[in-house]
């Protein structure tokens, strides 16, 4: 288990957080959903009119063939003046192709042709069959009628047909719509995109704003609040950190002057055994409010400082050794042995200052923490860039790590141990680290605690 603080922080939801169910999905769907319903309705409506259409002119040609078979009657009727041989010689000279004509009598029978007559001989129809009964000719031929049967298959067939085509159109045309619809919603939330990847990097200090591509849409009026909202919290945290930049500056003077009293009268040789108890508990008191404005103040101007760290290229070995050295006095008064590994140089790009203020916190906790006869080693190693301090201490509770680099919190044990803490050291550290784009993190060891700091590669 690890407690870790990631070079980049962000307080917004990175992009694979994002729900399945996207609004470009959606849109997608509605658009491509309502493309199918205006297809289905206009193929019902087409197809209904074709049919119609069809129909119609099926029924017209079955009359047409019924007027030509009547009018053939009137003109052959006048040359063979009987109705029997003249339906005969119908039969035998008129033939239309997909028809079958027949001749009813008045009392309801068929007539028969002279089989001599017929010289193509009747072809069975295709089925289904429509028929049509009407009379042949009132005046000349009472009572008889005209039965014409005709295949309707080649109108079945291009029904059909049609409905093949519309099957096969609307899934074609609902693929294109969707197809058409992704390709659409993504180009019109293409600024989405970019306005969330860019609320993305947004950082918790507000820094940062979200593009608009076109500021008088929707969108774009929604960008130009969101970066109206992002421009007052950026006003209100910079009022904050003023506030307690300048709050721990004016704390340093009063502070200052109290310890200055308070040492000049413990110099003095008059006044009681417990006059002097309280004085020394006063100046303790006072280096521990004097050490907390100091780390307020320094934690204020690094969450002010808006601009990049100047990184220089520097060696890391030898701020590990400078910044340590401080240390010694401090290690052999606590009875704690101090080992310093730095075998190689460390090539690096960073803040020297701030770097050793990194080491300095590190190293001070490690003996703060430690036992009397515990060991802390401080290494520093390259390929990559890395900085380890190890102890022998009290070690860090699971339930604490996340919390470690949480501004004034403190451990259980911490806090027994060294009672006048600030809990600001790790904060700062954890600042210090990202403004470098470094990796700080507490990893396994035991007895004690293991800080390792990643630098990125030089």
């Amino acid at each position: 288990m690890s407690a870790t603080v990631p070079s980049t922080p962000s307080t917004a939801p990175t992009s694979a957080a994002r729900p399945a169910r996207s609004i470009r999905l959606r849109l997608t769907l509605w658009y491509a959903g309502t493309i199918l319903v205006l297809l289905l309705a206009a193929t019902l409506v087409a197809r209904t009119l074709v049919r119609t259409s069809l129909e119609r002119e099926f029924a017209r040609s079955i009359a047409s063939s019924t007027a030509i078979v009547q009018g053939f009657f009137r003109v052959e009727i006048a040359e063979y003046r009987q109705i029997g041989p003249t339906l005969d010689h119908i039969a035998g000279e008129l033939v239309i192709p997909d028809r079958r004509i027949e001749f009813v009598t008045p009392e309801g029978a068929v007539h028969e042709p002279n089989a001599f007559a017929r010289l193509v001989p009747q072809l069975p129809l295709a089925p289904p069959l429509r028929e049509r009964l009407v009379p042949l000719n009132p005046e000349l031929a009472p009572g008889w009628q005209i039965r014409l049967a005709a295949s309707a298959e080649p109108l079945v067939r291009q029904q059909r047909q049609i409905d093949r085509w519309a099957l096969l159109a609307v899934p074609l045309a609902f693929g294109l719509a969707l197809l058409a619809g992704w390709v659409l919603t993504g180009r019109t939330l293409q600024p989405v995109s970019a306005m969330a990847d860019a609320a993305d990097r947004i950082t918790a200090d507000a820094q940062g704003r979200l593009p608009i591509a076109v500021p008088d849409d929707e969108l774009g009026r929604l960008g130009t609040r969101f970066n109206a909202l992002l421009d007052r919290l950026d006003a209100a945290l910079g009022h904050q950190r003023r506030f307690l930049a300048d709050a721990a500056h004016e704390l340093r003077t009063p502070i200052a002057r109290a310890r200055g009293i308070g040492e000049l009268a413990l110099a003095a040789p008059a006044g009681s055994a417990d006059d002097r108890a309280a004085l020394e508990q006063t100046r303790a008191e006072l280096e521990t409010m004097s050490r907390l404005a100091d780390e307020l103040l320094e934690l204020a101007r690094a969450d002010a400082s808006a601009a990049p760290a100047k990184l220089e290229p520097l060696f890391l070995d030898d701020i590990v050794a400078d910044a340590t050295s401080a240390f010694e006095a401090l290690a052999r008064t606590r009875g704690i042995r101090l080992v310093v590994d730095v075998p190689d140089e460390v090539p690096i790009r960073g803040e020297a200052i701030t770097l050793a203020r990194l080491v300095g916190i590190l190293v001070d906790n490690a003996i703060r923490y430690s036992h009397p006869g515990g060991t802390v080693t401080v290494r520093a190693r390259r390929s990559p860039a890395q900085l380890e301090v190890t102890d022998e201490g009290i070690g860090i509770a699971p339930e604490e790590r996340a919390r470690l680099f949480e501004r004034f919190f403190r451990g259980a044990e911490a806090r027994r141990l060294v009672p006048g803490g600030s809990g600001l050291g790790l904060a700062i550290a954890a600042s210090i680290a990202r403004r470098h784009g470094a990796r700080i993190e507490f990893g396994e060891s035991s007895p004690g605690t293991r800080v390792v700091v990643d630098f990125p590669t030089s």
